[in-house]
């Protein structure tokens, strides 16, 4: 599960920072190229992040069934934490792009029209970002909720153990 959400994210960093790289080759505008650096610095960091916090750990050989699924539950707690909080580690790294893009963007064109674009740009990128962590909120409560239910299958099973 959460190797496939991984494998998405590497793949679609590395489209876009294909796409960067392309953009940084076709433009003379310093302002672009460096914003273009910066996304791609922001997508390394980003991968980097999401393998360091995100990729799944392997169950040590010796523990039994019970100890198994407190890892399991571990494992989703660690997880969720990872979607809840994708602002520092996810999104933030891309800012600073998108700063200096603005930038470039309002100063590539006179006043008014440079500035217009600047802020459809600056628009568009925020409903991004609250789309991404809305999506990712979302992720966290459905993690949650199946937390939720093997802490209450083990006290049931707990409660059903004591009584026998």
């Amino acid at each position: 599960m959460f190797r496939r959400r991984n494998i998405r994210e590497y793949v679609a960093s590395l489209l876009a920072a294909m796409g960067f790289v392309y953009f940084f080759a076709t433009t003379h505008a310093v302002l672009f190229r460096i914003a273009y650096v910066l996304f791609i610095a922001g997508l390394g960091w980003v991968v980097f992040q999401l393998h360091r916090k995100g990729s799944s750990t392997s169950m040590p050989a010796a523990m039994g069934t019970s100890p198994s699924l407190q890892f399991f539950r571990s494992e989703l707690e660690r997880q969720r934490d990872v979607v809840k909080n994708v602002w520092p580690w996810y999104l933030a790294p891309l800012v600073p792009g998108f700063v200096v893009l603005t930038v470039g963007y309002a100063r590539s064109r006179p006043y008014p029209a440079g500035l217009a674009s600047a802020l459809w740009l600056d628009a568009i990128v925020a409903v991004l970002f609250f789309l991404v962590w809305k999506m990712n909120q979302r992720a966290a409560r459905c993690l949650q909720r199946t937390i939720d239910e093997l802490h209450a299958d083990e006290n049931s099973q707990g409660a059903s153990e004591s009584n026998h």
